[in-house]
């Protein structure tokens, strides 16, 4: 039995990576800085009340990228900004293309790929809850950066706003405008638009199941793919709690994958150990349940060198 004892902890703050009229602090994980082969890149989102560390530690990233080879990205978020340490996934001025934080993950994102040898067609996007939506507000708004995103417990772009009287839940948006609101960020825009790889706990108590339809709906639409399922597998890999569903698009591409799970809270699902296809950490954040949803979203991504 191998064992992939790698160093995780490894985090290096990068203080001046450009503008930043969100004020938020970045964070990379590189142990290949000299890689002249163009490398994979991986961002990361946190959910509130984390930091970079505490969702590189929860969710395993760190030793997927030394095993595999490629870089991972934390974005982290200011007390000042958000109390709960939350992305405003909801803010006006945080989730249109070239503002507040929406622009400062970009400005992150250009300098990886400035100071290192990426492979532009395999960057992809991760987020848990609040950066679960601000991983969506970034696909929304540079979909030609991606080529995929997994979003864990999120929500659709702008479906819930900030307003001066407050938090405007948009209950009742229709599916066309749903995808009408993320069109308008990138109007002229005739490239593809990000895959999406969806994680819904059906015991969230935060994150209804409503916030997850509404985030299918939208990037099905976007994708010119129906909301009838084209394939279900349920007991994913042995597993009974853990059904997988498949939504394929006018060309016949998988465009959108859906993981609902029982009995899984507002979490995501790990698998302690030291093998490759197990990690991350138990917690507040963490559930063990016998799968280890990075190592499956990294082989998703196509990102696994085996």
């Amino acid at each position: 039995m191998n064992c992939f004892c790698q160093n995780i902890e490894t985090l290096t703050e990068v203080r001046h990576f450009g503008n930043n009229p969100g004020n938020l602090k970045m964070f990379i994980h590189n142990n290949f800085p000299r890689k002249t082969s163009p490398l994979p890149l991986v961002i990361v989102l946190h959910g509130c009340s984390q930091s970079a560390k505490d969702v590189a530690d929860l969710t395993g990233w760190n030793k997927l990228a030394d095993i595999n080879q490629f870089i991972v990205l934390y974005p982290q978020q200011k007390f000042s900004n958000n109390t709960g340490l939350c992305f405003n996934w909801f803010r006006h001025q945080d989730i249109e293309k070239n503002l507040g934080e929406c622009e400062s993950i970009y400005q992150m994102i250009a300098y990886v790929r400035k100071h290192n040898c990426i492979d532009s067609n395999r960057i992809f996007i991760s987020g848990l809850s609040a950066g679960g939506a601000m991983s969506v507000v970034m696909m929304a708004t540079h979909p030609e950066l991606f080529q995929g995103g997994a979003i864990f417990a999120g929500g659709a772009y702008k479906r819930i706003i900030n307003t001066p009287k407050g938090l405007f839940g948009k209950k009742d948006i229709s599916d066309e405008k749903l995808v009408k609101d993320v069109r308008e960020q990138n109007p002229s825009y005739k490239g593809q638009y990000p895959a999406l790889i969806v994680y819904q706990g059906l015991s969230d108590p935060i994150v209804k199941y409503n916030s997850m339809k509404a985030l299918m709906y939208q990037w099905t639409g976007i994708h010119h793919a129906d909301t009838l399922a084209d394939k279900t597998t349920s007991s994913y890999l042995g597993i009974e709690d853990i059904s997988r569903t498949e939504y394929v698009d006018s060309i016949g591409k998988v465009a959108v994958i859906l993981y609902e799970v029982k009995n899984l809270g507002h979490k995501i699902m790990i698998k302690p150990g030291e093998k490759e296809d197990e990690g991350g950490q138990t917690g507040t954040y963490g559930s063990n349940k016998g799968y280890h949803s990075t190592y499956q979203t990294a082989k998703e991504f196509g990102i696994l060198k085996k």
